[in-house]
């Protein structure tokens, strides 16, 4: 056998041929086991179980530690934060209405700005720190880790949700979690599910539903940071994401011979000027809640990253840029979503609504990545409709009908109900984060994690409630009580419209 030689590289040390081969393996088509029968051990024992650790998971971990609860909080990551951190998703959206006159997001949201703002580790693109703003993902991790160790939370990581048990009544006894431990079961009077896809709804049975009517998904981005750019540069050679965005459209990609599918947009770093974050990939026709299409979205993604930086060398101020790091995984925007009590839809959104049960407020627009490849369209709460086409045209327009230049709408925010975050089927189980209970409309525009940070904190909350005062039932919770509750825990909410009917 001839010797290897670390300095002579080997055949397959070369990229592989484009397109990319398949590199999935194949299923058997008709071949199963059976897994024998076992005792598992009870693991851990809280009231209120919270299963994901992103942006949903911690505020709804820490606002029921503080409410008096025993919490445990479940997380597949080395740390905390979901998007934010595991993906290098460092946007982050503002916490007033469009006009910047009312405050509709607060509580812990806004407390953890406030803790990222006492590392010098965010940045307000306005100076009365109302929002957007742009994070550093690493600093993140310690934010998210004072947060929940510092309310008494207990912790689980690297554990992923392997399946639910639940009883004839719809109530969900037990979580089954596979760590390095094993597996173990986690009990408690209730359930928050913040996995993003619904994973505890669906293991248990409660109703679900994927993507648009069509069962399409919005596609998923992976975003990487760039460092060593000259950005005065390009900036004189009128070089910005839109006019890269089109010129790579313009080509063909030599991963799978495809035109390029996605928006491209850019965020500058906290800490250095020569440094870029972008949202610089997609991958459409994939459902991640799927274990196949979650690993082509990840290894396509990183291709069309590589393709992507060799096409940027071209541009004046990126000659000598290097790659900085890679999102630990793809950043998702939908998969599964739980059928609620109440499905929120575009239009209830995009009017406003004040339902008589609204927990969480919001007012980022509705955000529709197109799922079969490029183009995006934005709908804003003030009328607006803008659409990006994959050559970085604009289109302009109003969803309301109006004609261009007429009056703005004067919706101060959309609203969510509580009902949204009650799975059908399941009696001591809340959602929190994108899996709420929404049109895939309506979705577009509940799905960015300063919503879902809201929605944690309403989810964590009732769960209190629920397993102090009602034997775990989370429809038993008085809404009055809930929201008196969350005000005083520095919810904004605006008054209800109790004409607004329960069903």
């Amino acid at each position: 056998m001839k010797p290897f030689n670390p300095l002579q590289p080997t055949p397959n040390t070369d990229a592989p041929p484009m397109p990319l081969p398949d590199f999935l393996p194949q299923a058997s088509a008709n071949d199963t086991l059976e897994e024998p029968a076992r005792k598992i051990p009870v693991v851990a024992e809280a009231d209120v179980a919270v299963l994901g650790g992103g942006p949903a998971g911690v505020m709804a971990a820490v606002a029921a530690a503080r409410n008096g609860a025993r919490v445990l909080l479940v997380e597949r990551q080395a740390y905390f934060g979901g998007m934010a951190t595991a993906a290098n998703v460092n946007i982050w959206h503002q916490l007033w209405s469009l006009d910047l006159s009312t405050q509709v997001i607060g509580g812990l949201p806004e407390e953890i700005l406030l803790r990222l703002y006492k590392m010098n580790a965010v940045r307000n693109r306005r100076e009365d720190r109302k929002g957007p703003f742009t994070i550093c993902s690493e600093s993140a991790k310690l934010a998210f880790d004072d947060m929940v160790v510092g309310s008494g939370v207990k912790v689980m990581l690297h554990a992923w949700l392997a399946a639910a048990v639940r009883d004839e009544q719809g109530r969900v006894t037990a979580a089954i979690v596979e760590s390095k431990s094993g597996r173990g079961a986690v009990r408690a009077r209730v359930f928050v599910d913040c996995t993003g896809d619904a994973d505890l709804c669906a293991r248990a049975g409660g109703a679900t539903r994927v993507g648009d009517p069509k069962g399409r998904c919005q596609p998923p981005t992976l975003c990487f940071r760039l460092g060593g750019l000259d950005l005065d540069k390009a900036a004189a050679a009128g070089v910005n994401d839109k006019v890269i965005q089109g010129k790579l459209f313009a080509d063909t990609m030599d991963y799978n011979g495809g035109k390029y599918p996605t928006t491209l947009w850019c965020a500058r770093s906290v800490w250095r000027s020569d440094e870029l974050m972008l949202a610089g990939t997609r991958v459409p026709g994939v459902n991640c809640a799927e274990t196949a299409d979650f690993t082509r979205a990840e290894i396509e993604a990183r291709y069309q990253m590589r393709w992507v930086m060799e096409k940027l060398r071209a541009f004046p101020g990126y000659e000598n840029f290097y790659l900085v790091d890679v999102g630990a995984q793809i950043g998702v925007r939908e998969t599964r979503r739980i059928l609620g009590d109440y499905q929120v839809t575009e239009r209830e959104l995009l009017e406003g609504v004040r339902f008589h049960d609204t927990i969480a407020q919001g007012v980022y627009p509705v955000d529709i990545h197109n799922p079969d490849g490029d183009g995006i369209v934005f709908r804003h709460l003030d009328g607006r409709e803008v659409e990006v086409a994959g050559n970085g045209t604009v289109r302009k327009c109003r969803w309301d009908g109006q004609p261009d230049g007429a009056t703005p709408r004067d919706t101060t925010c959309w609203c969510l109900p509580y009902r949204s975050l009650l799975p059908q089927g399941l009696s001591n189980v809340l959602v929190a984060g994108r899996c709420a209970s929404a049109t895939h409309e309506a979705a577009g525009a509940l799905r960015v994690m300063i919503n879902a940070m809201s929605f944690g904190q309403a989810a964590g909350t009732a769960a209190v409630l629920a397993a102090r005062d009602h034997g775990g039932r989370v429809r038993d919770v008085a809404v009055p009580v809930l929201r008196e509750r969350l005000m005083c825990d520095g919810v904004p909410l605006l008054p209800v419209n109790e004409a607004v009917a329960a069903d």
